[in-house]
């Protein structure tokens, strides 16, 4: 048995580092498991009809995505609904609507990509950005949060799990993310030569001034008051490390009826319409500015860590 073999921690670390040989890059597509599952079909019904009249704004969508919460909710509390519906299923269709909003607005073309290399780990991937090749400048993060009671939460209360509950990972996920993508841009342009700022006492303003433009959008079932006000409130945190986030909240109208849904008022700088229209604007003028090709000589410390590793392997296995 090799050293290697027996140092589980050595493929995990080997894992994080290892980047992909090149980015790869595809049109965005919808969510396969909004296409395919039952639980789901709430939810692909009001994306065809949106997909065929092409929307631009949230405020053309709010009523029917309310709607789909309600059919797609109502399969959760009844059963219908597996993990993966409940894990994926509203995620994965608010990240296509976005974007498609997004794709009509700015009359662009968004891209998934893979492999995208940030400051510290060398392989992100992301569902929603632009361009499709070269330097990111431009990153759309979507989250669908709280649930209805169902039969695979037997102990939560009738009127379902709190939107704000989920929302403290996701944020430091998101956070992460951003910083890890955007040191990673302060690094190619220092690499290059260019005039590169660097974090200092207020880290916000560094985050605004380098891309890729990052954007959060959260759709939030709120069960009360203090659910709600706790769902701003990590609103307001993501704000200060993403360039924008966008929250639209909904929630039951009465704990009898917990998957009938009427929606809450948010503070303007949160509010999904407008955030997404920022957002459009961004990508309006990101899309005049162009393709920014990533030299092949500029190597990053995550590329520098993968290819230690990979010495330190072949010494010990050699």
């Amino acid at each position: 048995m090799s050293p290697a073999s027996c140092d589980g921690g050595w493929y995990l670390r080997r894992a994080m580092l290892t980047p992909m040989p090149k980015p790869l890059s595809k049109p965005r597509s919808t969510s396969n498991l909004v296409a395919t599952k039952p639980a789901c079909a709430p939810l692909l019904a009001m994306y065809r009809a949106a997909e065929a009249v092409r929307p631009r704004t949230w405020t053309e969508v709010e009523d029917a995505f309310v709607r789909a919460m309600e059919g797609f909710d109502a399969n959760v509390a009844s059963g219908v609904a597996d993990t993966g519906d409940l894990q994926n299923g509203k995620g994965d269709f608010l990240n296509d609507l976005l974007a498609l909003l997004l794709e009509g607005c700015a009359r662009i073309q968004l891209y998934s990509r893979g492999g995208v290399p940030g400051f510290v780990f060398a392989n992100h991937n992301l569902d929603v950005t632009y361009p499709n090749s070269g330097v990111v400048k431009f990153t759309l993060e979507a989250k669908a949060v709280g649930t209805p009671k169902h039969p695979l939460s037997p102990k939560q209360k009738s009127i379902g799990r709190p939107g704000s509950a989920d929302l403290a990972k996701r944020v430091k996920e998101v956070a992460f993310k951003t910083i890890d993508l955007k040191a990673e841009f302060g690094r190619i342009m220092a690499a290059r030569g260019q005039p590169a700022s660097a974090p200092g006492g207020n880290i916000t303003s560094w985050l605004r001034a380098v891309r890729p433009k990052a954007y959060l959008f959260v759709a939030a079932r709120v069960v009360n008051k203090t659910d709600l006000d706790a769902t701003i409130a990590f609103a307001h945190t993501a704000a200060q490390v993403v360039d924008g986030v966008g929250l639209f909240c909904f929630g039951p109208v009465s704990e009898a009826t917990p998957t009938t849904y009427r929606t809450f008022s948010v503070p303007p700088d949160v509010s999904m319409d407008r955030v997404l229209y920022r957002a459009c604007q961004d990508l309006l003028e990101l899309h005049r500015e162009g393709i920014e090709a990533i030299p092949e000589e500029v190597t990053g410390p995550a590329v520098a860590a993968e290819e230690a590793l990979g010495r330190i392997h072949d010494e010990r296995t050699g």
